[in-house]
C-alpha cells in the first residue's frame, strides 16, 4: 500500500471532495481537498503534491485554466482531469498542456488508482495515441486491469510531449489522426527516443497501407486491427516486456 504520497482533489462538490479523500486515505494516501481553482493553487504552493485530481467545470476558474497555473508552480506534479460532462475540447486542452491522464464522473475506481499509480510510482509504462477518446479510456481500463500502467494522448504533438518527459516501454498509435499521422508522429518520436518500441493500431488498414508499410520498414513492431483483439494485445505487450527485460540482463 502506497504511504506518504500526497493527493489534492480539487472539486466544487464539497460532498465528492470529502468521499474521494476518503477513499483515497483508506488506500494508505495523504489528502486534501479545494473547492476552487484559487485555493487549489493556495495549497500547490504551501504543501506540494505528488497528484492532483482536477474537476474540469468548476465557478470562477476552470479546471484547465487552474491546471496550467499548478504546472507553471509545480511542473513536477501530475495532474488528472476529471469531469463529469462531455468536454472534449477542454481536456484535450488540458492533455497538450501535459496533464497526465482523465477521469471521467461516476469514478471507476479500479481506473483511478491504477492511473494514480502510473502517475506517481514507476512499472511498465504503454502510451496510448489515438484522436477516439472513448478507445483511448477502453484501452486503458482493459490494459489497467491487466496490470499495465496507461498514458494517454490525443495527437501526436502531445504524444511528443509526452515521449520528452517520460521513456514508455511500449506506444500503441493510431496511423489516422488529424494534424500528424500516425506515421509522422512514430518519426517524430523516434528523433527523441531512438529504441521507441511502437505497435500501430488502425480500423483503415487498406487505406492507410502505404503509411503503415513504411512505419514497420522503420522498424514499428507490429500492426493491429480495430477493434482490438484484447487478449492478442496483452499477449505481444507481455512479449515486448520480456524482450526488453531479457536485453537488459
Amino acid at each position: 500500500m502506497p504511504t506518504n504520497k500526497r493527493v489534492l482533489v480539487v472539486d466544487d462538490n464539497e460532498e465528492f471532495c470529502q468521499n474521494l479523500s476518503d477513499i483515497l486515505e483508506s488506500r494508505g494516501y495523504e489528502a486534501s481537498t479545494a473547492h476552487d481553482g484559487f485555493k487549489a493553487i493556495e495549497l500547490v504552493k504551501q504543501k506540494g503534491f505528488d497528484l492532483v485530481l482536477m474537476d474540469v467545470k468548476m465557478p470562477k476558474m476552470d479546471g484547465v485554466e487552474t491546471f496550467k497555473r499548478v504546472k507553471n508552480i509545480s511542473p513536477q506534479t501530475a495532474v488528472v482531469m476529471v469531469s463529469a460532462f462531455s468536454v472534449d475540447n477542454l481536456i484535450r486542452d488540458a492533455l497538450r498542456e501535459g496533464a497526465f491522464s482523465y477521469l471521467r464522473k461516476p469514478i471507476d475506481f479500479d481506473r483511478l488508482f491504477a492511473i494514480i499509480e502510473s502517475a506517481v510510482f514507476k512499472g511498465a509504462l504503454i502510451l496510448v495515441v489515438d484522436d477516439d477518446t472513448d478507445l483511448c479510456a477502453s484501452l486503458s481500463d482493459a490494459l489497467s486491469g491487466k496490470r499495465y500502467l496507461v498514458c494517454l494522448a490525443y495527437d501526436g504533438n502531445t504524444a511528443t510531449q509526452r515521449v520528452k518527459e517520460k521513456d514508455y516501454d511500449v506506444i500503441l498509435l493510431d496511423m489516422k489522426m488529424p494534424m500528424l499521422n500516425g506515421f509522422e508522429t512514430y518519426l517524430a518520436v523516434r528523433d527523441i527516443r531512438p529504441n521507441a518500441v511502437a505497435v500501430i493500431v488502425t480500423g483503415y488498414r487498406h487505406e492507410m497501407s502505404g503509411l503503415i508499410k513504411q512505419a514497420l520498414e522503420h522498424s514499428a513492431y507490429a500492426c493491429l486491427d480495430k477493434p482490438v483483439d484484447m487478449d492478442k494485445l496483452v499477449s505481444l505487450l507481455d512479449r515486448i516486456r520480456e524482450q526488453k527485460n531479457k536485453a537488459t540482463k
